[in-house]
């Protein structure tokens, strides 16, 4: 037996799908502060309603208090993979004067399992912003749940390999 929604929720559901409740995020994230992974998933999710079979990345620019600058999408691509330039996002890191950032990308599929370039995209960006100071506090990949880089250990395993490749340049000299 299928069910059908009622208007206000059918009208809710158009809504969402169009990104109306985008820029209301936006706006009214502007300021609060985020403090775990799920918390960045239930912001991001209504990112990737509206057109959800095209992968796109976002990032959520903050203060050194966690306090949100910002939130933009930064790549778009295909059904599949979505081009991602760690450079672009340093560019706009220095313009925004964030200190910390959440990067999210969705999977159009629904499974969050991260792909190997999920994995070295994530680290690449992470070393790129750890050589200006800049955090990158997580990596989530959005599906019909989430996947968190950081609860997963990736981004404290990647940064200590990276401190230790600092360190060993430097005796070396």
């Amino acid at each position: 037996m299928e069910t059908t929604a009622s208007q206000p929720e059918k009208s809710f559901w158009d809504d969402l799908k169009s990104g109306k409740f985008t820029s209301m995020i936006k706006e009214s994230s502007k300021g609060n502060a985020l403090s775990n992974a799920r918390e960045g998933f239930n912001i991001m999710k209504p990112f990737f309603v509206s057109q959800d079979d095209v992968e796109r990345m976002y990032c959520i620019f903050m203060d050194s208090k966690n306090k949100i600058i910002k939130i933009e999408k930064l790549f778009s691509g295909t059904i599949a993979t979505a081009a991602v330039y760690p450079r672009e996002i340093v560019k706009r890191v220095l313009e925004l004067k964030a200190t910390a950032i959440i990067l999210s990308h969705n999977h159009p599929s629904g499974d969050v399992a991260p792909s190997s370039s999920d994995f070295a995209i994530t680290a690449k960006i992470q070393a790129a912003l750890t050589s200006i100071e800049v955090a990158l506090h997580d990596h989530l990949i959005i599906g019909e749940d989430f996947y968190s880089f950081a609860e997963h250990g990736f981004l404290e395993q990647t940064k200590q390999k990276y401190q230790d490749f600092i360190s060993a340049s430097i005796i070396a000299d």
